[in-house]
């Protein structure tokens, strides 16, 4: 929740100028992407940098009365290419579970969306030297019966 629509727009006007100034280095070399809020995803939906875009959640559900749920259609209907599932804040804030990321993931699957499963462990885990434990039982659960060649795993720790 920290930018703004016009902060929004005023970072692709940003991201235009230093582009044009560096296609040559980036064109056909790397994939750009912005995770902005889901109310400034418009902002961005009709680039013409090949910038592309990333939604910071979404439902499980596929439609129906799920008041402040952003749906897998919403988010194609908006250009979204990537949605990012399990993000640190989620888990800490919205006990996201990781079967819940897996639902989410397999539904941004099967509407065509690249999931970002996030993973990572808390600082009391990391203290405890749990990481691996705490990543690998996440990826299992949250990875589960997925075709993981379509997925981006984002190691975010809690700390």
């Amino acid at each position: 929740m920290n930018s703004t629509f016009s902060t929004t727009k005023e970072f692709l006007k940003e991201f235009q100028s230093l582009y044009s100034l560096n296609s040559k280095t980036y064109n056909q070399k790397a994939t750009f992407a912005v995770a902005t809020p889901f109310t400034n995803l418009a902002a961005l939906k009709d680039n013409d940098l090949n910038l592309k875009l990333a939604a910071q959640n979404m439902s499980f559900y596929e439609k129906g009365a799920y008041t402040g749920e952003v749906s897998a259609d919403m988010l194609l209907d908006l250009n979204v290419s990537y949605v990012i599932l399990g993000h640190s804040e989620q888990r800490q804030y919205h006990a996201e579970t990781d079967e819940n990321v897996n639902k989410k993931a397999r539904l941004a699957l099967e509407k065509n969306l690249t999931p970002i499963v996030c993973v990572g462990e808390t600082l009391e885990e990391y203290l405890a030297g749990k990481t691996k434990e705490v990543v690998k039982a996440q990826l299992a659960a949250s990875l589960k019966d997925l075709d993981v060649t379509k997925v981006i795993v984002a190691y975010e720790p809690i700390w």
